[in-house]
């Protein structure tokens, strides 16, 4: 039996050291030096009676048997410590401190015992054949040390089936089984030491063994100890980000600190946490936790020895949606400043519009009805001035227009030769005023009638020779307009017109180049100080041309001259030539200004509301010789109460009035279902032109727009169109 016992002794010593180089060549977090040391522990204690049984004398045997003990303190606290970390229990450090310190106290106890008879008393050897037995009484330390033994045992069952209880990943749940296993293994084997026999071979030593082997089993065979855990230990839990890493039946398998810290409750209800992550992962919506608020990051997670599972990576964004949310702030402020901007520029073009619009009404009439050459000479300088400002004016409403998108090209039929004339007499006089030459080649094969938007051509080839006369001291401004196909080209139904705008000015330096097309900048502004301008024409052209599909080009040589030229392309209406265009505006330009009736209309009644007198009297001047039936009203009451009296065939509504506005009274009319004017079109006529007046007034619920001051063109246009509708 003795040889048996030795053989089985080297045995377990063998296994203990396999297993030690194992743990030992393996170690890559804490939970594993732990196991190291439990090897030690083991190593020490199998070593130590293995010695016993060669030893010759009682000091050699009790040598061993002390080295044998401080094995198996070492076995029992590192066990602790192990489950400790594979269970992450959160265990106080008081208690394990406290452990530890009776552990250690325990072996001095157990070396001292001689002296003060603590752990054993009245202890003695005796031999039995080959074997020495060791005889002795139990003394009180004694029983305390099986207690803590007892207890620490317990603790860690109790953590292992907590673990298992909290857990649905299938690799877990057999690591924790099989290490359950190992623990009951040395508790059975560890009993045999109280029979008879075990005076002879303490057992705890092969259930240690064996309970060693178990757990580099479910170390091993369960990747406890591959390059995933250790980024586990050393990297994801200290990462500033949560991470839960799910199994591939989609429970939670691992979660780190951050991740717990930010959801306590994933420990006892992880499922409801997984269903919140999964949900703002859905709807893109974070979720606030106490002051900070968190995204969520969906991730594969793939493992060379399982199948594809999940991982949700959980990001701290507070600092980014306070960026956001600051970002919104300004945002807010400049929707603010720009519908400031927009309710200033509305209440200027309405307090600026007002006057010009009785300005050039009156001076219309003065025009239409004086028969003296020096009256109509004046009025035509007051229409000239009005106009320049009106255009001023227009160029601001124009660059907000395009700026906020509401800006649009309207093409319409127009005659070529008028448009011309038009431009080139403007040109001609200012030229003059600066005695400067203005010259002007037309094309003859030009078509007579084109279909485009012959305002905005007429405002960017107004831009363009105002420029020119502005910025030329002497000279000449030439006026170009040419084909770039004829008729007979592929472009049956368009023809493209070159416009080409010459002067022999100051010119533009290559470096002042950008400033051309800046908004309120000017050229070499010390030297043009005196020139008037807004300096808003070139950025409006070139806005305007690019709504047109077109585009400016420029050619330059300062201190000689530049030119300024565009292609545009029109849908052809009449494809007869205008011929020579020469002729055609010499007679045109001796002509003198007559007013021709175009629109008669004796039985059309209209209802004009304005509280202005003014605007009230130019408006019903304008339409005196059309025979047309105009009833004025001072404001909305008045013109509901006459609307419901009487048929009208239009209303004119001015919007801004006080008491009650024409948007107002427009809805109140339209609401009296049975009144004589419940169908009656209502245009509004205003002196608010900026961008998304006209849609807004539309929206509203008005059938028309038309801005002050009234043109009397639109004016009469407008009345023909809602004449040939009915």
């Amino acid at each position: 039996m003795y040889e048996i016992i030795i053989i089985t002794q080297l045995i377990n010593i063998i296994l203990i050291v396999s297993e030690t180089y194992i743990v030992f060549t393996n170690m890559k977090n804490r939970m594993h030096y732990y196991l190291f040391t439990n090897c030690i522990g083991m190593l020490l204690v199998g070593a130590g009676y293995l010695m016993m049984l060669f030893s010759k004398s009682d000091d050699a045997y009790y040598m061993t048997l002390w080295l044998s003990w401080f094995g198996k303190v070492c076995v029992v606290i590192s066990l602790l410590l192990f489950c400790r970390r594979l269970c992450e229990y959160k265990m106080p450090k008081l208690i394990i401190a406290l452990q530890s310190i009776f552990a250690l106290v325990t072996f001095g106890v157990i070396i001292t015992t001689s002296k003060t008879g603590l752990f054993y008393k009245n202890f003695y050897l005796e031999r039995d054949g080959k074997f020495t037995v060791f005889n002795y009484e139990r003394g009180p330390w004694y029983t305390l040390w099986n207690t803590m033994v007892v207890f620490i045992i317990v603790t860690c069952l109790i953590m292992l089936f907590k673990s298992l209880a909290g857990t649905q990943n299938t690799q877990k749940i057999k690591q924790y089984l099989i290490i359950v296993a190992g623990l009951f293994v040395e508790m059975i084997i560890g009993f045999l030491t109280s029979l008879p026999v075990g005076k002879y071979y303490d057992f705890n030593q092969l259930g240690f063994s064996i309970c060693a082997i178990l757990l580099l089993y479910a170390i091993f065979r369960n990747n406890l100890m591959d390059a995933e855990t250790l980024a586990k230990e050393y990297i994801i839990d200290e990462l500033s980000a949560g991470v839960i890493a799910m199994d591939t039946n989609g429970c939670v398998a691992y979660y780190n600190n951050k991740a717990f810290q930010i959801f306590p409750d994933i420990e006892n209800n992880a499922p409801s946490v997984i269903e919140k992550i999964r949900n703002s992962i859905k709807t893109g919506e974070p979720i606030t936790v106490e002051d900070a608020i968190y995204t969520f990051e969906e991730r594969k997670l793939v493992h060379k020895s399982s199948a594809e599972s999940k991982m949700y990576v959980l990001i701290d964004s507070t600092a980014h949606y306070q960026h956001l949310r600051e970002v919104e702030r300004e945002k807010q402020i400049a929707d603010a400043a720009n519908k400031a901007k927009t309710e200033f520029l509305a209440s200027m073009s309405h307090e600026i519009r007002t006057p010009i619009n009785a300005v050039l009404g009156m001076d219309e009439m003065i025009l239409r009805e004086s028969t003296e050459p020096v009256i109509k000479e004046y009025a035509m300088d007051i229409q000239a001035s009005g106009r320049t400002l009106l255009t001023i004016i227009n160029d601001i409403l124009d660059l907000n227009k395009i700026e906020s998108g509401k800006m649009e090209i309207v093409p319409i039929e127009y005659d070529t030769t008028n448009l011309l004339y038009d431009i080139s007499n403007m040109t001609k006089f200012r030229a003059k005023d600066k005695e400067l030459s203005f010259e002007m080649c037309v094309a003859s094969n030009i078509p007579t009638r084109l279909f485009g938007d012959d305002v905005r051509i007429r405002q960017i080839l107004m831009n363009l020779l105002t420029n020119a006369v502005k910025y030329t001291k002497k000279g000449t401004i030439w006026f170009r307009v040419s084909l770039m196909q004829d008729n007979n080209s592929e472009l049956e139904e368009n023809v493209i017109l070159h416009f080409e705008v010459e002067d022999t000015g100051i010119g533009i330096k290559p470096e002042d180049m950008d400033k051309l097309f800046s908004e309120f900048e000017r050229i070499d502004i010390e030297r043009h100080r005196n020139i008037e301008g807004t300096g808003l024409g070139m950025p409006i052209t070139m806005k305007l041309l690019s709504l047109m599909n077109s585009e400016l080009k420029v050619e330059s040589e300062y201190g000689k001259g530049s030119v300024f030229s565009f292609d545009l392309m029109q849908k052809i209406v009449d494809s007869k030539p205008i011929g020579d265009f020469d002729s055609n505006i010499k007679k045109l330009m001796t002509e003198q200004y007559v007013y021709t009736e175009e629109l008669i209309a004796p039985d059309l009644r209209v209802l004009m509301v304005d509280d202005n007198d003014m605007n009230r009297k130019v408006f019903q001047a304008l339409l005196k010789k059309t025979q047309i039936k105009i009833i004025d009203v001072g404001g909305g009451n008045e013109a509901i109460e006459v609307a419901t009296k009487e048929y009208f065939d239009i209303i004119f509504m001015d919007h801004m009035m006080p008491g009650m506005d024409g948007v107002e009274a427009m809805k109140k009319i339209k609401a009296i279902k049975d009144g004589p004017c419940a169908n009656t079109p209502i245009i509004v006529l205003t002196a608010n032109a900026v961008a998304g007046a006209k849609e807004k007034y539309m929206e509203d619920g008005f059938d028309g727009f038309l801005s002050k001051p009234i043109i009397y063109n639109e004016l009469e246009g407008l009345i023909k169109n809602i004449i040939s509708k009915e």
